[in-house]
C-alpha cells in the first residue's frame, strides 16, 4: 500500500486514469446539501487565493491501467459532475471564459478518453444506473437524462450555481484544481473487500464536539492553539461534564432558534460560526476565533448552571434544579438565552425565579396530563425572542412569558387546573420510571427551607415508593376494605392517593395498614412531611382515600399553579407547531413557516404546501421525481404536467395542492418520511386565538 499527496486534477487528467467503481458499492447517494457545500468551499478558495484545499483520501486499485475505487466514489462523481456543468455553461455561453478552449479542454482532458479502446470512452464507470444517467450528462442528450437520479439533479445543481456564482468560471476551475487528496494505491495482493469493510466499519468515530475543536483550533500556529484550548476549550469541557457535543447543540439552538440533530451538530456549527464572524466588508467570511472561543465560554457557564444550579440565589437555584430533576433538558437553549440575559443586567432576580417556576408548572402539569412532549423543542427554541417582542411593546419579560405559554393551544397548551385534577385522579402515578425522582421531592420539599435528601435516597434505595393499600391484597386487607375490596383496589391502587414515600423495607408492605403505621419508620414516626397526615388515621380504605386525595388537589395546585398574565399584546403573537405535533391546523390562520431553520412568510396554506415541497426538492430532487405519476399516496398527489389543482414544484414535478388544510399536513408528512426529512425542521407560525 502506497499513499502520497496528489492533486486531484491532475490525477484525473492522467493518461491512465479510467476511475471504475465497483459493484459491491453503493449506488451514488450525495445530495445537493453535501454538493453545496463543496461549491461553496470552491467558491471561497478562489475569494481567498489559497493554492490548496484538502479533500480527503482516494483508495483505489490500478489494474490494466484502470483506477478501482475501493473509497472515494462520491467526492471523485462529484468533482466529474461540477466539471460536466462547467463544460454545458461554458459551452452554451451561460458564462465565458479567458481560455477559449475551456469546455473542450474539459472533455479532452477530465471527462472522455478518446484514445480509450472501449466504446463507452468514459473515464468515470459508475454502477449501472449512475452509469446511464452520466452518459446522458455527457452525451449532452437532455431529452434522455434521468430525472430520478441523484447523478442528474446533482448536475443540474450545479448548472445553477455556475450561472448564479459570484466569482469567474476561470477561478472556479482554478479552485478545482487545488483540490488535494492523499492518494493511496493498493498493492495487488491487498484484499480490498477487507480493506473497504476496514474504512466503512462501525469504529470509533469522532464526536461533533472533537470536530468543532479541529474545526477551531486547526489552522492556527501551535502556540495559539494551546493558549486557546488551556484558556478555553479545557474551561468547556469542564462546564459540561464533559459533554461538549450536547452543549454546543444547545448552544446553537439558543443562537438560532433551532436544534440540529445530535448527528449534524458540526456542519450546523461551521454554518454559524462562517454565518456570524465575519470580515468587515461582508465578503470573504473569516473566522474570529476568540471571539467565537469568549462566546462558547460564556455560555457553557450558564450551560453549568443548567446542570449544576448555583447562582447564589436560592429561588433561582431551587427552580433550576427542579426542571434538572424533571430531565428537561429541552428546555435547556431558552434556559442558556434567560441567564445570559440575566448576566446582561436586563431582568432582576425576583423576575427569574418567578419564570423558572412558572416553566416547572407548565411542564409538570403537561406531563400529568399526558400532553405530547413533541411540541416542546419549537416553544423553548422561540421562547425568549417571543418575550423579548413583548419587552420591546413595553411589557415586564416574566408576565409575557406567562402569556405565550398559557396562550399555547394543542400539544403546545398549559393544561389548565380542571385538566391538571382530572389527571390526578385518573392516572397510573407509580409506573413513572425516573420521573418519581421529581415528584417526590417536590411533594415533599416544596419550597422548604429544611429539605429532606429525596432524589438521593430514592436514587440510592434508602427510600422507596410506598403503596399504602398494598398492590397485592391479602385476606386481612381484603376484609378492611369490605365487601367492595376488588372494585377500591383496582380504582386506587395506582393513584397518587395512595402512595407515598418511607424509609422502610418495602417486604413490609403487605402488612396490615395498623402495623405499617405503628411500626419501627413506619408512617406515625415516619419522617417525611407527607406521611403524617397518614400516620394519624385509625384505618385506610376508599374513604380515607377520597380525603387525602382532597387534600393532594390542593397540594398540586399549590406546588404546581396555573399562571396568569396582566401582558396585553398590541398585536397577535403565534403558536408555532412543528409538523410532527398533533396540533389542530383547520381552521387557523398561517403567519410563517421555518424550514430547516429559516423563516418565510407565509398567508395561505397552499402557498406554504408549495414553498415547502419546492425546498424539499432542492433537498432531494431525485426522490420528488421518483414520486411523480405513481398510483398510490403519496405519489398520487404528484404529476409531471400542470394539471388543474396542482402547482409547479419543479421542472416536470406538479403537486396537489387543492385540497384540506389537513390534507397539506399529511402530504408533507409522507414527503418527510419519503426524503428521510426529520418533520421538526418545519414549524408554522400560527396567530393565537385567530380563526380563517
Amino acid at each position: 500500500m502506497d499513499g502520497h499527496k496528489e492533486y486531484l486534477s491532475d490525477i484525473i487528467e492522467g493518461k491512465r486514469t479510467r476511475f471504475t467503481i465497483p459493484v459491491y458499492q453503493r449506488n451514488y447517494d450525495w445530495k445537493p446539501e453535501q454538493c453545496g457545500r463543496l461549491f461553496d468551499d470552491l467558491v471561497e478558495v478562489a475569494k481567498t487565493g489559497r493554492e490548496e484545499h484538502f479533500f480527503g483520501s482516494i483508495v483505489s486499485q490500478t489494474p490494466r491501467g484502470e483506477r478501482v475505487v475501493i473509497d472515494g466514489q462520491q467526492r471523485i462523481t462529484t468533482v466529474f459532475l461540477l466539471l460536466a456543468a462547467i463544460r454545458e455553461q461554458v459551452a452554451a455561453g451561460v458564462v465565458s471564459s479567458k481560455e477559449e478552449d475551456l469546455a473542450e479542454d474539459i472533455s479532452e482532458y477530465y471527462l472522455v478518453d478518446t484514445r480509450h479502446k472501449k466504446e463507452r470512452k468514459l473515464r468515470l464507470k459508475l454502477v449501472k444506473s449512475d452509469s446511464e444517467a452520466f452518459g446522458a450528462i455527457l452525451d449532452e442528450k437532455e431529452d434522455r437524462y434521468i430525472q430520478d437520479s441523484n447523478v442528474t439533479q446533482n448536475f443540474l445543481y450545479f448548472l445553477d450555481r455556475i450561472e448564479k456564482m459570484d466569482i469567474s468560471v476561470d477561478e472556479l476551475h482554478e479552485a478545482i484544481k487545488s483540490l488535494c487528496v492523499i492518494d493511496i494505491t493498493l498493492d495487488p495482493e491487498d484484499d480490498a473487500q477487507l480493506i473497504f469493510e476496514s474504512l466503512n466499519s462501525t469504529g470509533l468515530d469522532l464526536s461533533e464536539a472533537d470536530k468543532i475543536r479541529n474545526f477551531v483550533l486547526m489552522n492556527l500556529d501551535s502556540d495559539i492553539q494551546e493558549a486557546y484550548y488551556d484558556d478555553y476549550w479545557n474551561p468547556i469541557e469542564h462546564n459540561t461534564d464533559y459533554k461538549v457535543s450536547d452543549y454546543i447543540r444547545f448552544y446553537l439552538s439558543a443562537m438560532e432558534g433551532k436544534t440540529p440533530t445530535i448527528k449534524k451538530v458540526y456542519p450546523a456549527f461551521r454554518a454559524y460560526s462562517k454565518k456570524k464572524f465575519h470580515d468587515d466588508n461582508g465578503g470573504v467570511l473569516a473566522l474570529d476565533t476568540e471571539t467565537l472561543f469568549r462566546e462558547l465560554l460564556g455560555y457553557s457557564k450558564h450551560y453549568r448552571t443548567c446542570i449544576h444550579p448555583n447562582t447564589g440565589v436560592r429561588d433561582i437555584d431551587k427552580a433550576l434544579e427542579a426542571i434538572r430533576i424533571f430531565d428537561a433538558s429541552v428546555t435547556r437553549p431558552y434556559l442558556l438565552n434567560l441567564l445570559e440575559y440575566r448576566a446582561k443586567n436586563c431582568i432582576d432576580d425576583e423576575s427569574v425565579a418567578e419564570v423558572l417556576w412558572t416553566i416547572d408548572s407548565y411542564l409538570f402539569r403537561r406531563w400529568a396530563c399526558g400532553v405530547p412532549a413533541s411540541a416542546l423543542n419549537k416553544v423553548f427554541e422561540t421562547l425568549h425572542g417571543d418575550a423579548l417582542k413583548g419587552v420591546t411593546d413595553g411589557a415586564g419579560y416574566a408576565e409575557v412569558v406567562k402569556y405565550i405559554l398559557t396562550h399555547k393551544g394543542g400539544t403546545g397548551r398549559f393544561p389548565d387546573d380542571e385538566e391538571f385534577l382530572h389527571a390526578l385522579g385518573t392516572r397510573d402515578f407509580y409506573h413513572i420510571q425516573n420521573r418519581k425522582l421529581y415528584l417526590y421531592d417536590r411533594l415533599e420539599n416544596g419550597k422548604n427551607e429544611e429539605r429532606l435528601s429525596v432524589v438521593k435516597g430514592l436514587e440510592d434505595g434508602s427510600f422507596s415508593v410506598e403503596h399504602v393499600m398494598p398492590q397485592t391484597l391479602n385476606a386481612q386487607w381484603k376484609e378492611t376494605l369490605g365487601e367492595d375490596w376488588e372494585r377500591i383496589h383496582e380504582e386506587w391502587r395506582h393513584k397518587m392517593a395512595n402512595l407515598t414515600i418511607t424509609a422502610y423495607n418495602s417486604d413490609y408492605s403487605n402488612r396490615p395498614f395498623e402495623q405499617k403505621r405503628d411500626m419501627k419508620d413506619g408512617f406515625k414516626a415516619s419522617g417525611f412531611r407527607m406521611n403524617q397526615w397518614i400516620g394519624r388515621q385509625l384505618t385506610w380504605g376508599e374513604q380515607q382515600l377520597r380525603e387525602r386525595e382532597r387534600m393532594l388537589e390542593g397540594q398540586f395546585l399549590e406546588t404546581w399553579p396555573m399562571s396568569t398574565s396582566n401582558y396585553v399584546p398590541t398585536k397577535a403573537m403565534p403558536e408555532v407547531a412543528n409538523l410532527d405535533s398533533d396540533a389542530e391546523f383547520t381552521g387557523r390562520r398561517i403567519a410563517a413557516f421555518s424550514f430547516m431553520g429559516v423563516r418565510y412568510s407565509a398567508s395561505q396554506w397552499n402557498d406554504m404546501e408549495t414553498r415547502v415541497l419546492q425546498l424539499v426538492y432542492e433537498l432531494e430532487p431525485a426522490k420528488l421525481h421518483s414520486l411523480v405519476n405513481g398510483s398510490e399516496y403519496p405519489a398520487s398527489a404528484f404529476c409531471g404536467s400542470g394539471e388543474p389543482g396542482h402547482s409547479k414544484i419543479a421542472d416536470g414535478v406538479y403537486a396537489r395542492t387543492s385540497s384540506s388544510t389537513a390534507a397539506k399536513i399529511d402530504l408533507l408528512k409522507r414527503v418527510f418520511e419519503i426524503c428521510e426529512i426529520d418533520a421538526s425542521e418545519l414549524s408554522f407560525e400560527m396567530p393565537l386565538d385567530s380563526s380563517e
